[in-house]
């Protein structure tokens, strides 16, 4: 598992987060979904297909984050399950990776259910044949599935949402017929500001600053004119850094970031970067920065010490 994976797996299995972003998609940011009624679930799902002469060959997938919600409507108790994944690259065969781990989690119920059926001492309601060959009852229910892909790039998702996007051409009379699935997708740079202050969480700050990393001079403004880019969490720092390759100088254990003189840095790298690339002197980058981020020259020159080489 590499790092933007894990640091980005553990930020999603918070409850407050991992309720936050659902309720955004789900109510536009309207506190339904609440953090202590997600019940975390085991991620690994397990499908059992049948290789040559019918010899069950074991298959195992592992989710990011997945919980099961209890929520109350018209007073009666509703459950479901709520998975999400987490992708710091475009994924193009998302569809069929997300598709397969939610019926893979459908299938576990239908197993479940079955072998409830069987270990039941229950014997008022006799299944009928077909139920019996199937383990499945008719009036058995599935949990619905919800799976959320959270893409943490700044470019624009150019992937397929859905199976048939995937699927050769082919005559309309059988593709219409075809199985299809759609994927669940947040990402940044489709998200409107508007979108992004529905979040509660630093959720909200890493969406805003992922979205607008690859523009310096609007990553500034925004940062600059938003207080609550100077008080953001350790852990969705580690996120932003990870994401945009930001490099953030932690003060001790501090659990709070001051994310502008991190932005500034940043800029001032590019800027140092630039001149190297465009045969400017080491003295005028040196000049420039003092003047346009009011460095002095001793820190100038120590900019220029770290990032020119």
């Amino acid at each position: 598992m590499g790092r933007p994976d894990t640091i980005t797996k553990e930020y999603m299995r918070r409850p407050d987060v991992f309720a936050d972003v659902f309720n955004q998609f789900l109510y536009h940011g309207k506190q339904v979904i609440l953090p202590e009624r997600l019940i975390e679930l085991d991620t690994t799902e397990i499908v059992v297909p049948y290789g040559a002469d019918n010899v069950p060959v074991p298959e195992q997938r592992y989710r990011d984050v997945a919980k099961m919600l209890a929520v109350m409507t018209d007073g009666r108790a509703a459950y479901c399950i709520l998975a999400a994944e987490n992708e710091d690259k475009i994924n193009y065969a998302m569809p069929v990776k997300d598709g397969l781990y939610d019926f893979m989690q459908l299938a576990k119920q239908v197993t479940e259910t079955a072998r409830s059926h069987k270990e039941s001492e229950n014997k008022d309601r006799k299944p009928s044949k077909d139920e019996y060959l199937s383990g499945f009852w008719k009036d058995d229910r599935l949990l619905p599935v919800i799976t959320l892909v959270i893409y943490y790039g700044a470019d624009e998702w150019d992937g397929p949402l859905s199976l048939k996007e995937m699927y050769a051409d082919c005559d309309e009379n059988i593709l219409k017929y075809a199985a299809d699935y759609h994927i669940n997708l947040i990402t940044p740079s489709q998200l409107s500001d508007e979108e992004i202050d529905e979040f509660h969480t630093n959720f909200r700050e890493v969406m805003k600053y992922i979205k607008y990393s690859k523009d310096r001079k609007k990553l500034m403004e925004v940062t600059r004119n938003d207080e609550r880019f100077k008080n953001v969490e350790r852990q969705a720092a580690d996120v932003i850094s990870v994401a945009t390759g930001t490099k953030i100088k932690y003060a001790g254990r501090e659990e709070k970031v001051n994310m502008c003189p991190a932005i500034e840095e940043s800029e001032i790298v590019g800027v140092i970067l630039f001149s190297k690339k465009r045969g400017i002197s080491e003295a005028e980058a040196k000049q420039y920065i003092m003047e346009e981020y009011q460095k002095s020259e001793e820190e100038a020159e120590e900019l220029i010490i770290m990032y020119w080489k």
